[in-house]
């Protein structure tokens, strides 16, 4: 009898452990994924700041931005520790490998993976020596999801220092070249055998979940590819790869083969595009879980459109791990529309402020001012701007509603706005929106989504068109500045993100 339980402790040991490993690396593509889905913890990191004063714990600001499975590609978030130097980030859904970019102040710059449970520690007294990017001394992980951070991090920093081109080389391959293939192949297998280089040194428990990254990243680029030049492939399943980590390499696959299918695929079956038709042609053409994350994907600018998307795609889902993603979505965005009717029925509206800029279709409580611009050319739009805004210093963005860069960028004014108003300097903030690809309605939810404070105009896209060919811009989201003089600078500002105070107060000088 011992002898039997021996042998059969031996012979389940390697498949103990092959599951363990497989466990650690579960591609949520996989139909298995779904088996063992309900059993899985609801994600949470936890986090301890030592040797930190009281004063340095009450300055200090916590960023960090998770990775969606929907647009945008990131949500950003910003939190503050307890006086205990604690923090808590609990996550609202149970997908694996949820890539978390996060920044601790002016000490630490980390790539996290949350999947169940992890435990950041962070020693100020050391961070104060060196900033720590992705692994260094003054950060520790702890918890079931330490090791796996610890080694992502560490591949982050080996692949930075090994092989910093080869990233810019891949990023900077034109599509249009003959040989775009090769090259691709010929890069990426570079990057397989730094892969190879620091697994072999460091062990193979998250090979595969570092190369799967790597393999969404060479897969969005060569969808690219054929999209590009309207190549089909014999099988659509040498298109698919799977997914462990939901990161920004795997968005940008999605998001590739989203693209790929709907232009070079969907139109060959003659069918009209809509979202019904889309999502049946995912159905019959993917497996089932690829067909779900291409159905999340799925969007629209307006979140009272994109409610409704959702509403109708959610009884088309194959699993209950995209049905409470999407279910998680649709209670999010009805918080946003309870928001936004709220705002709605305590705004005014004053017929007799209506100026040159336009009939004013709403002014809030939080400092949002809406006007239907009348204007038909841009020069006209730059000369009533300059008459409204005599003696006053006015950085401009030109945005559209369905422009993502636009939308993340704009936080970066609003917390600028508020400094600006708090220190009395005479600074309005406007913001021109272009009536081309979206309406009044959407224009109007969208400020009021993303509560953006401010003089907002919606302008016809002819007179946007014009002003911004005036100022050789060529694309959203762009920026000018009107200066006090009168004066437009289309320079000084090219980003939210780097405009200071300073910077501005230099310019009412």
């Amino acid at each position: 009898m011992k002898k039997l339980t021996a042998y059969l402790i031996c012979a389940l040991l390697p498949m103990l452990l092959l599951a363990q490993q497989n466990s650690d690396t579960a591609a949520i593509t996989d139909p298995a994924f779904a088996q063992h889905y309900a059993s899985r913890p609801q994600p949470i990191i936890r986090g301890q700041i030592l040797h930190a004063s009281p004063g340095e714990l009450d300055s200090l600001k916590i960023k960090y931005a998770i990775v969606n499975l929907r647009q945008p590609v990131q949500s950003s978030y910003e939190i503050e520790p307890d006086p205990d130097g604690s923090f808590e980030i609990i996550r609202d859904e149970r997908l694996p490998n949820r890539q978390i970019w996060f920044t601790l102040g002016n000490y630490a710059y980390l790539c996290l993976l949350s999947d169940e449970e992890l435990t950041l520690t962070f020693d100020l007294e050391k961070l104060k020596r060196k900033f720590v990017y992705w692994i260094g001394d003054g950060v520790e992980f702890g918890g079931k999801d330490a090791d796996r951070n610890r080694t992502i991090n560490k591949f982050i920093a080996f692949q930075q220092e090994q092989q910093p081109d080869i990233s810019a080389q891949i990023a900077s391959l034109e599509v249009s070249r003959p040989d775009y293939l090769t090259k691709l192949d010929s890069l990426f297998g570079k990057q397989d055998q730094l892969v190879e280089e620091f697994c072999s040194n460091n062990g193979d428990r998250y090979r595969t979940l570092i190369a799967g990254d790597s393999k969404a990243d060479y897969y969005t680029k060569k969808l690219a590819y054929l999209r590009q030049n309207k190549i089909s492939p014999p099988n659509i399943q040498e298109l698919l790869t799977p997914i462990y980590a939901i990161s920004n390499d795997s968005y940008g696959y999605i998001q590739a083969l989203n693209f790929y299918l709907r232009q070079a695929a969907f139109e060959k079956t003659g069918q009209p595009l809509s979202s019904e038709n889309l999502a049946q042609y995912y159905d019959d053409t993917l497996p089932p879980a690829y067909a779900d994350l291409l159905k999340l994907h799925m969007g629209h600018p307006d979140v009272k459109k994109l409610t409704e998307l959702y509403t109708a795609l959610s009884p088309t889902l194959h699993f209950d791990w995209s049905r409470d993603y999407l279910d998680q979505q649709l209670a999010d965005l009805r918080k946003k529309i309870a928001q936004i009717d709220s705002l709605s029925r305590t705004a005014t509206i004053n017929i007799a402020s209506s100026s040159s800029l336009g009939s004013q279709l709403m002014k809030t409580q939080t400092g949002i001012t809406l006007y239907r611009s009348p204007h038909k050319t841009g020069d006209s739009l730059l000369k009533d701007l300059q008459s409204v805004y005599s003696n006053k210093l006015v950085p401009i963005d030109i945005w559209a509603t369905w422009c993502l860069p636009c939308i993340i960028a704009m936080p970066s004014a609003r917390k600028l706005q508020e400094e600006a108003k708090a220190a009395n300097l005479p600074i309005e903030f406007v913001y021109l929106c272009t009536s081309s690809g979206s309406d009044e309605e959407q224009w109007k939810n969208k400020v009021l989504e993303i509560q953006q404070p401010g003089t907002h105009l919606f302008v016809d896209s002819k007179a946007m068109s014009e002003l911004m060919a005036t100022f050789d811009k060529g694309g959203f989201p762009s920026y000018l500045l009107l200066k006090p003089n009168g004066r437009y600078d289309e320079e000084t500002v090219n980003s939210l993100y780097d405009l200071q105070l300073d910077t501005l107060k230099d310019l009412l000088q």
